[in-house]
């Protein structure tokens, strides 16, 4: 199957050596969209999309470019030309999934995805799969490598935020700009994708209410370590009486929940079903080798004639509602703390005041440090997965 990849950075560039590595596949990579020039592919790169787009012998294109444009015109216009598509951005999913699986299908062609969540770990095959036959209760866990990286650091180190994410981007882990990662929006979008294989509609990302740990102190990191506690950066799901709730929010969890023996670039993505409980994936979410193995499962499939992404089937989007989910938080600011929610003090940080709250409504919470950061007060909060009811 003659393939065309769109970017040739790490993953890109990951793909194409798998694809030499195991030719009994039959996919050959025959043509590079690029902006520069890179010489071990310069007989088959080309700058003008047009080149592939109108090349018949082209049957898939795999786009690693990332970011919304020009990925999404390129994967339009590839839709429309009737190749199929792999892809591994899952902003532009999260943003545009609903027309471009109705492009795909109106043209007879696969769009197929498994790199967008969780890098190599098999999280939305699965998901799409349990989704035929059970119904879905709640699902999430950590999904970003990055900020579990930075976490980790700090509670084993002992650093401050700001050292341990410059070493993150030394190390290749955290990009020269981090937003994306550090204020939850890259989990944001990968929580909207795994709300519509779970339950069939596509959480509105930009309604998600997204809390990042930016704003994490060394001194929070002892408050979690002396109550025995680990902070994970967390996206969630859940029904609950008022449709389903999806958020993404630090969370602190007791040492033996899984999450908190999930360290380094570690990933663990979990579902909980009516019928067969829970089932977890854990597993290397980033990376050269993890992504590009994850890309190359759906370019196999693809030429076999069948993906998991056939299962999909968008239904319209929904605005998550988050004022029916409760937790306790940790809550830390240098303003006063709210009245009438607390329900233990944890005493002065040189960042603020801590405290233990009573179980709040996330969308409550949340609301409160966005008014809180809006007044410029320095202020962090995490749930506690442990107090959960």
């Amino acid at each position: 199957m003659k393939t065309a990849l769109l970017g040739y950075g790490v993953v890109g560039s990951g793909v194409h050596a798998l694809a030499e590595a195991r030719p009994e596949h039959g996919i050959t990579i025959s043509r590079v969209l690029v902006r520069r020039d890179i010489a071990p592919i310069r007989a088959i790169a080309t700058r003008d999309f047009q080149e592939i787009v109108s090349d018949p012998s082209i049957e898939t294109v795999v786009e690693v470019m990332g970011g919304e444009e020009p990925a999404l015109t390129y994967v339009k216009a590839a839709l429309a030309a009737k190749k199929h598509v792999v892809t591994a951005n899952k902003l532009m999913l999260s943003l545009h999934y609903e027309e471009l699986l109705a492009l795909a299908r109106a043209n007879g062609v696969r769009l197929a995805f498994s790199a967008a969540v969780g890098g190599g770990i098999p999280w939305l095959a699965n998901l799409l799969r349990v989704s035929r036959v059970d119904r879905i209760a709640s699902l999430g866990g950590i999904m970003n490598g990055t900020t579990n990286f930075i976490l980790t650091a700090m509670q084993q180190g002992g650093a401050d935020f700001a050292e341990t994410l410059s070493t993150a981007q030394k190390l290749g882990y955290a990009e020269a700009d981090p937003t994306a990662d550090i204020d939850g929006l890259d989990v944001r979008a990968k929580l909207a994708l795994s709300c519509d294989a779970a339950f069939a509609q596509m959480a509105d990302a930009s309604a998600i209410p997204t809390l990042g740990i930016r704003y994490i102190t060394a001194a929070d990191v002892a408050q979690f370590h002396a109550l025995g506690l680990t902070c994970r950066l967390i996206g969630k799901a859940e029904r609950t009486e008022a449709g389903v709730a999806a958020y993404v929010e630090p969370m602190l969890f007791a040492a033996d929940a899984p999450e908190a023996g999930v360290n380094g670039t570690g990933n663990i993505i979990s579902y909980c079903c009516e019928g067969l409980g829970s089932q977890s994936f854990f597993g290397l979410g980033a990376g050269q080798a993890p992504t590009a193995s994850a890309v190359m499962q759906d370019l196999i499939d693809v030429s076999c004639g069948a993906t998991p992404f056939s299962l999909a089937h968008c239904e319209g989007s929904f605005v998550p509602d988050a004022s029916k989910a409760s937790h306790p938080y940790y809550l830390r600011t240098s303003g006063a703390l709210p009245e009438g929610c607390i329900d233990r003090m944890l005493g002065q940080t040189p960042a603020g005041a801590a405290c233990i709250t009573a179980p709040m409504p996330v969308s409550a919470l949340h609301a409160l440090v966005q008014a809180r950061l809006a007044a410029q007060e320095s202020v962090f909060a995490a749930g506690l997965a442990s107090l959960e009811s």
